[in-house]
């Protein structure tokens, strides 16, 4: 007598279709994921002031996929810099300016960078239309005004 479960003589046939619905449903379960992988970002950008700063964990922990570019952005870089450098200026101000002239020239480069990076985020904020602080911008479309904690920027940006 054939049988067209090949392996009916080892298990039963109730243990055998309970096997077969259990690969079917893997087998679906697969092909939905591979069809419909849950994608993040390709760009987050953070734009943050003084006394908001927004907790940015490492990219790996927050399961951001390969190539994701993060981007971290104080933008009143440039406005702790000029007070920096307008601290106790003279009143004439042709002294002044010389004074503060020499006092750029005198930046170290990590500040000169800190400039320079603060700048182009003020820049992108104002292209993005970023009115107020802190932002998350998700790839130059949405922003999440508000947040501190990249994690849950993330998580609204999923929903």
């Amino acid at each position: 007598m054939s049988s067209i479960l090949p392996f009916a003589h080892r298990i039963d046939r109730h243990r055998f279709v309970q096997l077969v619905l259990l690969s079917l449903c893997l087998s679906l379960a697969l092909i939905r994921v591979g069809a419909a992988p849950i994608t993040g970002p390709n760009r987050i950008e953070v734009f943050t002031v003084g006394p908001k700063e927004v907790t940015v964990p490492a990219a790996a922990r927050l399961g951001l996929p390969p190539g994701t570019e993060l981007q971290v952005y104080r933008v009143d870089g440039i406005k702790r810099i000029q007070t920096n450098l307008s601290r106790d200026l003279p009143n004439d101000p042709e002294n002044s300016k010389r004074i503060v002239l020499q006092r750029i020239q005198q930046l170290p480069t990590s500040e000169r960078v800190d400039l320079q990076h603060s700048a182009v985020g003020l820049a992108k904020a104002v292209q993005y239309g970023v009115d107020r602080y802190p932002a998350i911008v998700f790839d130059g479309k949405l922003a999440i005004y508000g947040v501190t904690h990249l994690r849950e920027a993330l998580h609204r940006y999923q929903q």
